[in-house]
């Protein structure tokens, strides 16, 4: 038999929306992100699914399925996202014999009105039992889930609007607002990450531990940073002082940090004071570069030129990018071996965005610095060519020899350093 031939391209519009309320995610809880086909003549709803967030991947196992269960359209037509990776699109147009097009959707008073219905029709599934979860496990258990949540999204918006939530159920929940806190100061929002740490501390405090790392700790430290970047370092340095009073393990680092911001005030006898608090309070500690520069420093500002001589070599070899970024000079290529990520050229960057003028008051310092440097400068290159074949040997695990060749080249730079010593 023969078939009509059809007369009309079958064409479907995908488009997707977030939720207001929330469902349960396994031991969380989530805002659901809920992914809809209608047909685009007759806007009726081809299918939809309930997903954690947009996420491309998740949008194309959707729309596999939903070409697997109903046959695929002539054209389907995606709204345009910045996110989109256009291989996907192209992969999936040529698996189906599809035609998709990414498309930007015009906000005409149709569009919303169509949007607003098929919102509310898939809205309305979820919403009853959205109400009776919260009557289930009350609005506290409800908003910590949201707060958790948070670490398995990877949309910012997404994570900002489960904590907004979370919020709304539980007025001066101190997990949520120091969670938005600190989004609000990785996008530079400073003025209103100051002012969420100010609130989640005093949220959090009747609930605070000693010895213990809770929130209160995390609100005094996100204070600190806050303080820092607004350039009230007198305000950064006595949080700091406090913190590492109470708490010192110092999970944060407020160690290493405490003594530079002196040192940007030029209070060099209070820094003097804190390197030798710090030697007595923290023997055997981990390196930090920036740390051992502004050591450095000290030292040399009070006469003692062995010793600071010892703390730059220390902070050379521990980031071997700072010194030439401080005295403008030709650094190493970045692609070396390193033994932590405090070595790296971003740590030695930001470093000198943040305390480079303190050696740029002192000219004679920094000529004390660069004597050093260019003295040091042949045996630091040896350790760079040395940890140069270590970055090329780290992952080439189809050399035979990899493990001996390996031994060789560590103890090639541990006899290198224990020569700069």
């Amino acid at each position: 038999m023969i078939l009509p031939l059809r007369s009309t391209r079958e064409i479907w519009s995908f488009d997707w929306f977030d939720l207001d309320v929330p469902v349960q995610f396994g031991s969380v809880f989530i805002l659901p992100t809920c992914l809809y086909v209608i047909q685009k003549h007759t806007r009726t709803l081809v299918a939809h699914e309930f997903i954690r967030e947009l996420d491309q991947r998740r949008v194309e196992v959707f729309l596999h399925r939903l070409f697997q269960d109903k046959g695929a359209p002539d054209e389907i037509l995606v709204p345009d996202f910045e996110d989109w990776d256009d291989a996907v699109w192209q992969n999936l147009s040529r698996e189906y014999q599809c035609e998709i097009n990414i498309v930007e959707v015009e906000a005409t008073e149709e569009n919303i009105r169509i949007e607003e219905n098929i919102e509310s029709q898939l809205s309305s599934l979820v919403v009853g039992s959205a109400e009776t979860l919260i009557e289930n496990h009350g609005k506290s258990a409800v908003a910590q889930g949201l707060v958790k949540a948070t670490k398995h999204m990877r949309s910012r918006e997404k994570q900002r609007a489960l904590l907004v939530k979370a919020l709304e159920l539980a007025e001066s929940f101190a997990d949520a607002l120091i969670e938005i806190a600190d989004l609000d100061l990785q996008d530079g929002l400073v003025d209103e990450a100051a002012e969420g740490f100010e609130k989640a501390a005093e949220a959090a405090l009747p609930f605070h531990l000693e010895g213990q790392v809770t929130v209160f700790l995390r609100a005094q430290h996100g204070r600190l940073l806050t303080c820092w970047q607004k350039g009230e370092l007198n305000q950064a340095i006595q949080i700091g002082e406090e913190l590492l009073f109470s708490h010192p393990t110092d999970h944060f680092g407020v160690r290493f940090l405490v003594p530079l911001l002196q040192l940007s005030l030029q209070q060099f006898d209070n820094a003097n004071e804190f390197y030798t608090w710090y030697q007595q309070t923290y023997s055997g500690d981990l390196e930090d570069a920036g740390f051992n520069f502004g050591w450095g420093l000290t030292l040399y500002e009070f006469d003692d030129e062995g010793s600071a001589i010892e703390k730059y070599k220390r902070g050379m070899v521990a980031n071997l990018f700072i010194a030439p970024l401080l005295l403008d000079l030709p650094e190493p290529a970045p692609d070396i071996w390193q033994h932590n990520d405090r070595g790296d050229l971003n740590y030695a960057l930001e470093f000198v965005d943040s305390f480079g003028t303190v050696w740029e008051r002192d000219a004679a310092a920094t000529r004390f610095l660069r004597e050093l440097y260019v003295k040091m400068l042949p045996n630091l290159d040896s350790i760079v060519d040395v940890r140069r074949k270590m970055f090329e040997l780290q992952d080439n695990r189809y050399e035979p020899n990899h493990r001996q060749i390996w031994e060789n080249l560590l103890a090639e730079e541990q006899r290198l350093l224990a020569r700069l010593a």
